[in-house]
């Protein structure tokens, strides 16, 4: 369900579909979603006046999404229905985790009921009442809707997979961040990898966390970076059900898994008396290099011991390229299985080489959506259709992306999914610099103008007073980004100080609400110290109807008050901060 009411319908460019959800994935329930266009910087109702990429909707508020969510009939779709979205900067899909799920004729009528009062609040959005007068009755409606939602009776919400099914316009791949939150604090992330055109993705309950299913969190949807990017949309929900059995191969091969013996090294392990002496076939390493650059990726279904084989393949110099080897005594048709279920895709996307005509054939009879090959074939792999796919800068490091998202799934079976160890599994990363681009001052900027919970003085700068901020001779500024392993943050804050003998002092500092919560503040303020040599640091905070989670935020993490009125805070603090070293902090350059 979509808050369609403040789109026009307009001319649409056409999104063809070849896929369908029933297709992989056996749907037998649905959480309800009711999507929002939201902002990741929000501040409302102060940054209507201060925001630089503040446009009014007809209701007042600020408009995310270029023309809202464009609704149109699509069978294919969630309740027979897509979405077009094309996102402003900081514009995000958000909705709440609501209480349960509903089967999909039940999820229908609800549907049903939905559109009527949207097509009555679209009436209420072009109608001739003042704009105040149109808000509220909005306002009032929408908060029913919400209360109705949160007592929906059905099915435990707990969901078996993440379904997306799309259609991306951008001429780029991207990643569409997934985002799980409980009020500022992040609870879940993980991200899609969106290629252009057609996108069907399925996300498995294991890659999921308790936050997914916990009533009353809030859902993100967005681009990484502030992409403005344009997207159909058929399916963004959480479902319960099961993949698709499919007796045939998907078009394309989207892992090709290795024999050992024979196929990539020239002998039998358990029968060579020396294994150092067992090297690889012809061929082999060109196309394992190949299918990395094409994002292909690789893993093993071998019958030996791992630990006397891993150290071979480790010795030969490809360990590097394999994802969960299978390398076991049992059957090679459970190994594809645990291989795509790991990697959460189709077992129709997956390819075994292998010199044995026996191994070949049990896959075969047990998985016949595999295709198999003879590892005398593997000169010709390359130029087979289903292995033509175009390598692109995303796909170069698709490899990379999955061996991050192994090392967060290893994290996550070792603690219970805290905040602090879901950080830790982020790998969050900071990068301090002096802006010297016009688009990082102007990023700035915006920053100082525009963020209000986070933001040291509230003070609304001209762009000639900001030109003055980063010119001044007695201090220096730094911009700082952030980025973890599931995506990029940008820049993400600002900050201005001076250095006197043993004591650094903040003189201004606001930062994006997207890495709240998440102690980037510890890391940076302790950097900083080291940086200049300097033993204490001072930072007055005035106070505004806005910036109290600044407050709040330097209290937790370790700022001593010195002194407090009306008006201002004033800070001290030293180098331990709480959690400091959660976030690795690199200094660029800084003058």
């Amino acid at each position: 369900m979509y808050q369609f009411y403040y789109s026009d319908q307009t001319a649409e460019r056409p999104a063809k579909y070849r896929q369908k959800i029933s297709d992989v994935f056996s749907v037998t329930a649905v959480r309800p979603a009711m999507w929002e266009e939201h902002c990741l910087e929000c501040s409302a109702p102060l940054c209507f006046r201060t925001c630089p990429h503040y446009t009014a909707r007809r209701d007042g508020r600020c408009r995310r999404l270029e023309n809202g969510y464009s609704v149109r009939p699509q069978a294919e779709g969630v309740c027979g229905e897509a979405a077009r979205v094309k996102f402003r900067p900081w514009g995000n899909m958000m909705t709440i985790v609501f209480p349960a799920m509903l089967p999909p004729e039940e999820y229908a009528a609800l549907h049903r009921e939905n559109r009527h009062l949207g097509e009555r609040l679209h009436s209420v959005v072009n109608g001739p009442l003042p704009v105040k007068a149109r808000w509220g009755i909005i306002r009032v409606r929408e908060y029913l809707r919400r209360k109705s939602l949160r007592g929906l009776h059905g099915l435990d919400n707990r969901p078996d997979a993440f379904v997306f099914h799309g259609y991306s316009f951008e001429k780029e791949p991207f990643r569409l961040i997934l985002e799980v939150y409980d009020d500022h604090t992040p609870k879940f992330k993980t991200s899609l990898s969106l290629e252009p055109g057609e996108n069907l993705i399925i996300i498995d309950k294991s890659k999921l966390s308790e936050a997914c299913w916990t009533e009353n969190y809030l859902v993100k949807l967005y681009p990484e970076n502030d992409r403005e990017a344009e997207l159909d949309i058929l399916w963004a929900d959480f479902v319960q059900g099961c993949p698709a059995a499919s007796e045939k191969p998907a078009d394309k091969v989207k892992c090709l898994v290795w024999d050992l013996d024979n196929t990539v090294w020239d002998g039998i392990l358990i029968e060579t008396e020396n294994s150092d002496s067992l090297t690889l076939l012809p061929g082999v390493a060109e196309t394992m290099e190949r299918m990395d650059a094409r994002g292909i990726l690789q893993s093993i279904a071998s019958k030996n011991d791992f630990d006397q084989a891993w150290p071979v393949l480790e010795r030969l110099g490809i360990s590097r390229y394999f994802l969960y080897p299978q390398i076991h005594w049992n059957a090679k048709s459970g190994s594809m299985r645990q291989i795509a279920e790991k990697l959460n895709i189709g077992l129709d996307t997956l390819a075994l080489v292998d010199d044995s005509s026996f191994e070949r054939q049990q896959v075969q009879t047990m998985c016949p959506q595999v295709r198999t090959y003879d590892a005398a074939e593997l000169s010709a792999l390359l130029e087979r259709e289903e292995f033509r796919v175009p390598a692109t800068e995303e796909s170069r490091h698709r490899r990379e992306m999955y061996q991050a998202e192994e090392r967060r799934n290893r994290q996550m079976e070792l603690d219970n999914s805290d905040t602090l160890a879901f950080l830790r599994k982020c790998h969050l990363r900071a990068e301090l610099f002096t802006p010297e681009t016009e688009a990082e001052k102007l990023r700035c900027y915006e920053l100082l103008v525009r963020t209000n919970q986070l933001n040291m003085s509230g003070r609304k700068y001209t762009p000639e007073e900001f030109a003055g901020v980063l010119a001044s001779p007695d201090h220096k500024c730094a911009a700082f980004s952030c980025e973890d392993d599931y995506g990029t943050y940008g820049i993400v804050g600002f900050v201005q100080y001076r250095t006197e003998k043993d004591t650094l002092e903040i003189t201004e500092f606001a930062m994006s609400c997207r890495v709240a919560g998440k102690y980037v503040e510890s890391a940076l303020f302790a950097a900083l110290l080291e940086q200049e040599s300097c033993r204490i640091g001072q930072m007055t905070v005035k106070k505004t109807k806005k910036n109290g989670l600044l407050r709040r935020t330097l209290d937790e993490i370790g700022f001593r008050t010195t002194y407090e009125n009306e008006i201002t805070v004033e800070y001290s603090f030293t180098s331990e901060l709480r959690e400091n070293g959660l976030v690795a902090v690199k200094i660029r350059f800084l003058r």
